[in-house]
C-alpha cells in the first residue's frame, strides 16, 4: 500500500515517516511526504501517484487549508482513506471532518504514537477516533440548535455583510433578518456580532466562513 503524509512541520514528517516503516514494514511499499496544501492536491490529481492512504494535516499554511482541503481531496481522490493528524482538537471540526469522509481524527497533543494506533486500526478496516475529542459534544454543540436563518445570518454577519442588504437579498423583512440575528445571539451566549468570528474560531467552525 503507498502512503503519503501532508505535514508542514518537517520534524513530523520525518518522524511519522520513520515510524510508519518500523511499525508497518510488510504493509507499506511507499511512504510520500508534501509540506503545503497545494503540493498535496497535485499530488492526488496527478495519475502518476496512486495513494491509498493519507495523513492529513488540515492546519497546513496558505490555502486551500482546513475543511476546503479536505474536501477537496475527497473530491480529487473519493478512494483515498484519510487520518486527519492536526493541532486542531475542536469536536466540531473533528465531526465534520468524519462526515465528510475521514476515516480517522487524532490530535497531535496526543503524540504521533497515537497516530500509529489510529493507522493501524484505519488498515485493519475501522475507523478511529481519538479519545480526548468528544463527538457527542460536538453534536449537543449550541451551533445545532440554531435554525438555518438564524446560522445564515451570524454567518453572514461574520463575514461583515450588511444587514439591510442581507434583507434585500434574501427576500425578507429588515424586521425578520434582526429578530434572527437577536435570538442566535442569545443561544450562543454572545452579546454583538463582534464575537460571531471569535466564537467560530474558538470551536472550530470558522471554515462555515470560507
Amino acid at each position: 500500500m503507498k502512503f503519503l503524509i501532508a505535514d508542514d512541520h518537517p520534524i513530523i514528517l520525518v518522524a511519522l515517516t520513520e515510524m510508519l516503516a518500523t511499525a508497518f514494514p510488510d504493509r507499506i511499499s511507499r511512504i510520500d511526504t508534501v509540506s503545503d496544501g497545494l503540493g498535496l492536491l497535485r499530488r492526488v490529481n496527478d495519475t502518476h501517484y496512486d495513494y491509498d492512504y493519507l495523513t492529513l494535516d488540515m492546519e497546513m499554511p496558505e490555502r486551500p487549508r482546513g475543511i476546503s482541503l479536505l474536501e477537496a481531496v475527497r473530491t480529487a481522490r473519493p478512494s483515498l482513506k484519510i487520518i486527519v493528524y492536526t493541532g486542531h482538537v475542536s469536536p466540531c471540526l473533528a465531526l465534520t471532518a468524519i462526515d465528510l469522509g475521514a476515516v480517522a481524527y487524532v490530535s497531535k497533543g496526543s503524540g504521533p504514537q497515537l497516530a500509529i494506533d489510529a493507522i493501524r486500526a484505519v488498515l485493519d478496516g475501522h475507523t478511529f477516533i481519538d479519545p480526548s475529542i468528544d463527538l457527542d459534544a460536538a453534536r449537543n454543540h449550541p451551533w445545532n440548535h440554531l435554525t438555518a436563518s438564524e446560522r445564515e445570518v451570524l454567518l453572514a454577519l461574520g463575514r461583515g455583510e450588511n444587514m439591510q442588504a442581507l434583507a434585500i437579498d434574501s427576500e425578507r423583512s429588515y424586521k425578520t433578518v434582526t429578530t434572527h440575528k437577536y435570538n442566535a445571539l442569545r443561544k450562543l451566549g454572545l452579546r454583538s456580532k463582534a464575537e460571531i468570528g471569535v466564537f467560530l474560531s474558538r470551536h472550530g467552525l470558522d471554515y462555515l466562513l470560507d
